[in-house]
Protein backbone atom coordinates (compact mmCIF):
# COMPACT_ATOMS: atom_id res chain seq x y z
CA UNK A 1 0.00 0.00 0.00
CA UNK A 2 2.98 2.38 0.58
CA UNK A 3 4.52 1.82 -2.31
CA UNK A 4 1.58 2.58 -4.41
CA UNK A 5 1.37 5.66 -2.66
CA UNK A 6 4.41 6.76 -2.98
CA UNK A 7 4.67 6.00 -6.84
CA UNK A 8 1.21 7.78 -6.99
CA UNK A 9 2.61 10.71 -5.06
CA UNK A 10 5.39 10.32 -7.87
CA UNK A 11 3.78 10.41 -10.73
CA UNK A 12 1.16 13.28 -9.71
CA UNK A 13 4.60 15.72 -9.01
CA UNK A 14 5.53 14.61 -12.72
CA UNK A 15 2.33 15.33 -13.83
CA UNK A 16 2.45 18.70 -12.34
CA UNK A 17 5.94 19.84 -12.87
CA UNK A 18 4.96 18.58 -17.14
CA UNK A 19 1.86 20.58 -16.76
CA UNK A 20 4.01 23.99 -15.43
CA UNK A 21 6.68 23.18 -18.66
CA UNK A 22 4.07 23.26 -21.00
CA UNK A 23 1.99 26.70 -19.60
CA UNK A 24 4.86 28.52 -18.61
CA UNK A 25 5.13 29.86 -22.13
CA UNK A 26 1.99 31.46 -21.61
CA UNK A 27 2.63 33.43 -18.11
CA UNK A 28 6.69 33.51 -19.13
CA UNK A 29 8.00 37.30 -17.64
CA UNK A 30 8.72 40.09 -20.04
CA UNK A 31 12.43 39.94 -19.33
CA UNK A 32 14.43 40.84 -22.62
CA UNK A 33 16.16 37.30 -24.05
CA UNK A 34 19.73 37.51 -23.24
CA UNK A 35 22.55 34.89 -24.12
CA UNK A 36 22.08 32.33 -21.08
CA UNK A 37 25.51 31.79 -18.73
CA UNK A 38 26.56 28.35 -19.82
CA UNK A 39 29.17 25.91 -17.85
CA UNK A 40 30.75 22.80 -19.08
CA UNK A 41 30.50 19.50 -17.65
CA UNK A 42 32.76 16.73 -19.25
CA UNK A 43 31.46 12.98 -19.35
CA UNK A 44 33.00 9.83 -21.09
CA UNK A 45 32.55 11.34 -24.46
CA UNK A 46 31.21 14.46 -24.37
CA UNK A 47 31.98 18.01 -22.75
CA UNK A 48 28.45 18.89 -22.56
CA UNK A 49 27.51 22.60 -22.64
CA UNK A 50 24.81 23.73 -20.34
CA UNK A 51 22.21 26.35 -18.34
CA UNK A 52 21.07 25.64 -15.03
CA UNK A 53 18.93 27.91 -13.03
CA UNK A 54 17.04 27.25 -9.78
CA UNK A 55 18.21 26.35 -5.96
CA UNK A 56 20.38 23.00 -6.25
CA UNK A 57 18.75 21.04 -4.21
CA UNK A 58 14.98 21.56 -6.16
CA UNK A 59 13.58 19.31 -8.64
CA UNK A 60 15.72 18.76 -11.32
CA UNK A 61 14.15 19.64 -14.89
CA UNK A 62 15.66 18.85 -18.13
CA UNK A 63 15.02 20.91 -21.12
CA UNK A 64 16.05 19.38 -24.33
CA UNK A 65 16.42 21.67 -27.44
CA UNK A 66 15.69 20.51 -31.04
CA UNK A 67 17.97 20.12 -34.48
CA UNK A 68 17.29 23.74 -35.55
CA UNK A 69 17.27 25.10 -31.65
CA UNK A 70 19.38 25.54 -28.73
CA UNK A 71 19.55 26.71 -25.43
CA UNK A 72 18.04 30.10 -26.17
CA UNK A 73 14.19 28.40 -27.22
CA UNK A 74 14.11 27.87 -23.66
CA UNK A 75 15.11 31.48 -22.48
CA UNK A 76 12.32 32.79 -21.04
CA UNK A 77 10.70 29.19 -19.99
CA UNK A 78 14.11 28.24 -17.38
CA UNK A 79 13.96 31.84 -15.03
CA UNK A 80 9.58 30.76 -14.75
CA UNK A 81 10.65 27.11 -13.64
CA UNK A 82 13.73 28.30 -11.69
CA UNK A 83 11.30 30.92 -9.61
CA UNK A 84 8.98 27.87 -8.74
CA UNK A 85 11.80 26.27 -7.08
CA UNK A 86 12.88 23.69 -9.89
CA UNK A 87 16.56 23.04 -10.79
CA UNK A 88 16.41 23.56 -14.31
CA UNK A 89 18.90 22.35 -16.59
CA UNK A 90 19.61 23.26 -20.24
CA UNK A 91 21.85 20.99 -21.87
CA UNK A 92 23.17 21.79 -25.50
CA UNK A 93 22.99 18.35 -27.47
CA UNK A 94 26.15 17.04 -29.09
CA UNK A 95 26.79 19.11 -32.33
CA UNK A 96 25.14 22.70 -30.70
CA UNK A 97 26.57 25.24 -28.49
CA UNK A 98 29.69 24.88 -26.59
CA UNK A 99 29.02 20.37 -26.51
CA UNK A 100 31.84 18.85 -28.32
CA UNK A 101 33.03 15.49 -28.81
CA UNK A 102 36.05 14.51 -26.68
CA UNK A 103 37.18 11.75 -29.43
CA UNK A 104 36.34 13.20 -32.75
CA UNK A 105 37.08 9.44 -34.15
CA UNK A 106 34.64 7.66 -32.30
CA UNK A 107 31.43 9.66 -33.65
CA UNK A 108 32.67 9.69 -37.28
CA UNK A 109 33.69 5.96 -37.01
CA UNK A 110 34.23 3.64 -40.11
CA UNK A 111 32.18 0.40 -38.68
CA UNK A 112 28.90 0.67 -40.11
CA UNK A 113 26.95 -1.23 -37.39
CA UNK A 114 28.42 1.71 -34.98
CA UNK A 115 25.84 3.90 -33.90
CA UNK A 116 25.50 7.87 -35.25
CA UNK A 117 25.32 10.64 -33.66
CA UNK A 118 21.83 11.71 -33.90
CA UNK A 119 20.01 7.87 -33.54
CA UNK A 120 17.60 7.83 -30.60
CA UNK A 121 20.12 5.58 -28.49
CA UNK A 122 23.16 7.83 -28.56
CA UNK A 123 20.98 11.19 -27.74
CA UNK A 124 19.51 8.94 -24.93
CA UNK A 125 22.88 7.83 -23.57
CA UNK A 126 23.99 11.18 -24.04
CA UNK A 127 21.18 12.55 -21.64
CA UNK A 128 21.81 9.50 -18.99
CA UNK A 129 25.92 10.61 -18.70
CA UNK A 130 24.71 14.37 -18.66
CA UNK A 131 22.45 13.15 -15.80
CA UNK A 132 25.17 10.87 -13.89
CA UNK A 133 27.69 13.90 -14.71
CA UNK A 134 25.69 16.45 -12.32
CA UNK A 135 24.69 13.12 -9.91
CA UNK A 136 21.15 13.88 -10.86
CA UNK A 137 19.19 10.39 -10.29
CA UNK A 138 15.98 11.35 -11.86
CA UNK A 139 14.31 14.53 -13.38
CA UNK A 140 11.43 15.35 -15.38
CA UNK A 141 12.51 15.40 -19.37
CA UNK A 142 10.74 18.18 -21.51
CA UNK A 143 11.98 18.42 -25.20
CA UNK A 144 11.08 18.52 -28.54
CA UNK A 145 12.79 17.39 -31.99
CA UNK A 146 16.26 15.80 -31.54
CA UNK A 147 15.40 16.62 -27.72
CA UNK A 148 12.06 14.47 -27.54
CA UNK A 149 14.16 11.74 -29.58
CA UNK A 150 16.70 12.05 -26.26
CA UNK A 151 14.41 12.45 -23.29
CA UNK A 152 11.65 9.46 -25.25
CA UNK A 153 15.19 7.10 -25.49
CA UNK A 154 15.83 7.43 -21.66
CA UNK A 155 12.05 7.55 -20.49
CA UNK A 156 11.85 4.17 -22.74
CA UNK A 157 15.26 2.48 -21.85
CA UNK A 158 15.34 3.87 -17.97
CA UNK A 159 12.00 4.41 -16.54
CA UNK A 160 12.96 4.99 -12.87
CA UNK A 161 14.93 7.89 -13.87
CA UNK A 162 12.12 9.70 -15.47
CA UNK A 163 9.52 11.54 -13.05
CA UNK A 164 7.89 13.07 -16.22
CA UNK A 165 7.79 13.28 -19.40
CA UNK A 166 6.89 15.91 -21.91
CA UNK A 167 7.50 15.38 -25.35
CA UNK A 168 6.46 19.23 -27.53
CA UNK A 169 6.01 17.89 -31.04
CA UNK A 170 4.77 14.41 -30.33
CA UNK A 171 8.17 12.60 -31.17
CA UNK A 172 7.76 8.75 -30.73
CA UNK A 173 9.77 6.17 -30.29
CA UNK A 174 11.47 4.80 -33.59
CA UNK A 175 13.74 1.62 -33.87
CA UNK A 176 15.28 2.27 -30.38
CA UNK A 177 15.45 -1.73 -29.82
CA UNK A 178 17.77 -1.70 -32.91
CA UNK A 179 19.50 1.20 -31.68
CA UNK A 180 19.84 -0.25 -28.51
CA UNK A 181 21.00 -3.83 -29.41
CA UNK A 182 23.79 -2.15 -31.53
CA UNK A 183 25.20 0.09 -29.65
CA UNK A 184 25.45 -2.79 -26.29
CA UNK A 185 27.20 -4.81 -28.82
CA UNK A 186 29.68 -1.44 -29.42
CA UNK A 187 30.30 -1.01 -25.86
CA UNK A 188 28.11 2.37 -26.61
CA UNK A 189 25.05 2.07 -24.54
CA UNK A 190 25.47 1.32 -20.67
CA UNK A 191 23.07 -0.32 -18.89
Amino acid sequence: MTNTIHHRRRFLRGAAIAAAIVGAPLIASAEPLLPLPVQQVQTDTLDIGYHEAGPADGHPIILLHGASGDILRYAEVAPVLARQGYRVLVPYLRGHGSTRLLDAVSDAGTDASAPRAYQQAVLGQDLLDFMDALHIPEAVLAGFDLGGRAAAAVAARKPTRVVGLVLADGMSISGLADAVAASARNGKWRT
